[in-house]
């Protein structure tokens, strides 16, 4: 509901004509960006698998490529970004590894999270943003304490609490144990995500390219981590309007016309990352 209303007054104030003009002169280079998303959905794979397999919890990686898409899928049906999470129940289903799913996909948003907060504090002090790297900054040392300190951050009572909402019983040790996993490997785990965010920032500026725009990347990855806290804004489904009304915003500070950024932002958020590889995420799900 809330995405519909915000849907409804980003289009309000834009104009229908423009909008539907923009969209039909879009160029060829967006088939760059769609080129580039099985690249982007592998990186995210291939983190989420070593996480799993340090537990000792061998995942292949066409099961680790199925569950990512899984999670994108729910993310078209469950709010606040929490398909990347609930794809453990899937993984549970297929494997029946219950908790070890379950932490490992917490703890996977989570480095995913202080990654690009870490990008975005760079990329805003680089471009002379400096309330916003601010921001970014505290998110970052926040997630830095959620990732790095799990014994003093209270995922015990967080994964106790999920237990509940989910009415299974959990093994509390078991879950804990992925977030007690060496900095090493939560480190190795930061850079996949730093490599995957640039993939995935790259396909945004393609499709900035693709509807005639062309705005420093360092400014998208500035604006980056408060794209991202849109799309997990816990009434929105995917961030649907949320994260529109940021992208929205901060193009139009570079001069970008209301229509021509929310095109942008449709197209990246909505239909390449989200509705393309959906689709094939439902397949799985339909099928198994």
């Amino acid at each position: 509901m809330i995405s519909v209303i915000i849907l409804a007054l980003l289009f309000s104030v834009v104009n229908t004509r423009d909008f539907m003009e923009s969209i039909l002169k879009i160029r060829p280079v967006f088939f760059l960006a769609l080129l580039l998303l099985p690249l982007s959905i592998l990186i995210r794979a291939w983190r989420w698998k070593m996480l799993m397999e340090h537990g000792g919890c061998p995942v292949s990686c066409g099961d680790a490529y199925g569950l990512t898409l899984v999670g994108v899928a729910l993310n078209m049906l469950l709010p606040g970004g929490m398909g990347d999470i609930a794809k453990s129940y899937y993984g549970y289903r297929w494997h029946g590894l219950r908790e070890e799913m379950l932490s490992t996909s917490v703890l996977d948003k989570v480095i995913a999270l202080l990654s690009i907060f870490i990008l975005g504090t760079a990329a805003a002090f680089w471009s002379g943003m400096l309330f916003w790297g601010s921001v970014s900054l505290l998110l970052s040392l926040i997630s830095v304490f959620m990732v790095f300190c799990p014994d003093v951050f209270p995922w015990r009572r967080i994964m106790n609490l999920m237990g509940l909402i989910s009415k299974r019983r959990l093994d509390p040790d078991k879950l804990f144990t992925f977030y007690t996993s060496s900095g090493n490997l939560k480190l190795r785990a930061m850079i996949l995500s730093f490599i995957g965010w640039l993939v995935s920032y790259l396909q945004f500026y393609i499709v900035c390219l693709s509807f005639g725009v062309n705005v420093d990347i360092a400014y998208i990855l500035a604006i980056s981590p408060l794209v991202n806290l849109a799309l997990v804004f816990p009434l929105t489904m995917n961030g649907l309007g949320s994260s529109d009304a940021v992208v929205v915003y901060f193009l139009g500070l570079k001069g970008v016309a209301l229509s021509t950024a929310l095109i942008i932002s449709l197209f990246y958020s909505q239909i390449l990352t989200t509705l393309i590889p959906g689709i094939f995420g439902l397949i799985l799900i339909l099928r198994r």
